[in-house]
């Protein structure tokens, strides 16, 4: 007889896992290898067997964190490498200038959301030189992201689309246990971001410009930053310096805590604010619940709490990330994605239905209730949240990761990254 029942935290049957890996192909195919020619459809190929490959471990697995890790960290690595190649084979440097900032050629960065929006609503004036309409990373292009994004995965956006969010998260898996062992009761660090938030909205509102971006934020190192030509550009400069060294590197090693998601980024402050209108939540379920607390010591962003959990609460916080290491580490499988809309997971009459098949003789009854199970595999919040987290994080990825392979590949042949 199959063992049928709601299976809150475990591996995917091997057909659930090539059915949903087929439609991730699918999606793939089209985003990654159509058009693609000579070195970059190689490429392509690349990073479709990486795709493909992941994704189907992540189900067969169980371990939907371990290798939404993978994925979400290779991503954000094969991201910035081409983003800078493009920067000097266009511009020669890093440098932004006051003439490409008055071009608007800078692409649309999704942190400045926030600050763009209510400027936009009040003034009809964009604040963040970026094209609006035309380019792979045009505000409007970049805008239906985010609204699919936020209204499937919500804040989920930062522990699988993110391509910022790879570094902190893989630096603070490189330790095996922490050098600074953080207070659970200290918590309250988490809401930080808010106050961030609050800051550069206001202040983005009242000088119409882009605040965060010209003064804070700590990927400007890696990306592209203003020109040193007054004492202003400089203090900015060292700020993005201090930002990015500790917290994107020192913090997050130390603490194994995504320190700069956690307490920094308004970008993420925003997703927890209008995570509500997204589809899926990460539940509790307080009768499995053994209250051992491996989950309140293993989240990243400290988004569950021993109150939470002492109290049956039932849910994490709204920092929560959905980035899936609670659920990995659960000894009971008490902790599990769900739709905002249900409320206690029941089985429902096709499993039933499959139940009293699986018992019964013949091999078509027992096929039919092997496709029910898988059926009810599918459409589970589980598969469908990694499904959604995982298309959105690849066709972000691809437009510069493919770049890097495909110049790593110009690399070995032409002797030259730069195409």
């Amino acid at each position: 007889m199959l063992n049928i029942k709601y299976n809150k935290n475990k591996k995917f049957s091997l057909p659930a896992s090539i059915i949903m890996t087929f439609f991730i192909a699918l999606n793939v195919h089209f985003f990654v290898i159509a058009g693609r020619t000579g070195l970059e459809a190689i490429g392509a190929w690349i990073l479709t067997v990486f795709y493909i490959s992941v994704y189907f471990l992540m189900l067969y697995t169980g371990n939907i964190s371990k290798y939404r890790r993978i994925f979400f960290v290779t991503a954000t690595l094969i991201f910035f490498p081409a983003f800078i190649a493009i920067l000097f084979e266009t511009r020669g440097s890093m440098i932004l200038t006051g003439k490409d900032v008055f071009m608007s050629e800078t692409p649309f960065c999704h942190i400045v959301t926030p600050m763009t929006i209510i400027p936009y609503m009040l003034f009809k004036s964009v604040i963040f030189p970026a094209q609006v309409s035309v380019g792979h990373a045009s505000i409007y292009s970049m805008f239906i992201i985010w609204l699919i994004a936020t209204l499937t995965i919500g804040r989920g956006w930062c522990s699988w689309i993110c391509f910022y969010g790879g570094w902190d998260e893989g630096v603070s898996r490189i330790a095996k246990i922490p050098v600074i062992k953080l207070d659970p009761k200290s918590n309250k660090i988490r809401y930080f971001n808010f106050a961030v938030l609050a800051f550069v909205v206001l202040a983005s509102l009242t000088t119409l410009t882009a605040v965060y971006c010209e003064l804070l934020c700590p990927f400007k190192m890696i990306t592209e930053f203003g020109e040193i030509t007054d004492m202003k550009a400089f203090i900015s400069t060292i700020i993005f310096i201090l930002t990015f060294f500790s917290l994107v590197i020192v913090l997050p090693y130390l603490t194994k805590k995504r320190f700069q998601c956690m307490s920094f980024c308004p970008f993420g402050a925003f997703q927890s604010l209008v995570d509500k209108v997204s589809l899926y939540r990460v539940r509790i379920d307080t009768e499995k619940c053994i209250q051992c607390m491996k989950c309140v010591e293993s989240c990243p962003t400290m988004s569950l709490t021993e109150e939470i959990i002492k109290e049956g609460k039932g849910k994490s916080s709204i920092t929560c990330t959905k980035c899936g290491e609670c659920m990995d580490i659960c000894p009971k499988g008490a902790i599990d994605y769900q739709f905002a809309f249900a409320q206690t997971p029941k089985n429902p009459a096709w499993l039933n239905l499959a139940k009293r098949l699986s018992g019964a003789r013949g091999i078509l009854k027992k096929a039919l209730a092997a496709m029910l199970v898988s059926f009810n595999e599918i459409i589970s919040p589980r598969a469908l949240l990694s499904f959604s987290g995982f298309t959105i994080g690849m066709i972000i990825s691809t437009s510069f990761g493919l770049g890097t392979v495909h110049r790593l590949l110009n690399l070995i042949v032409n002797g030259s990254f730069l195409l």
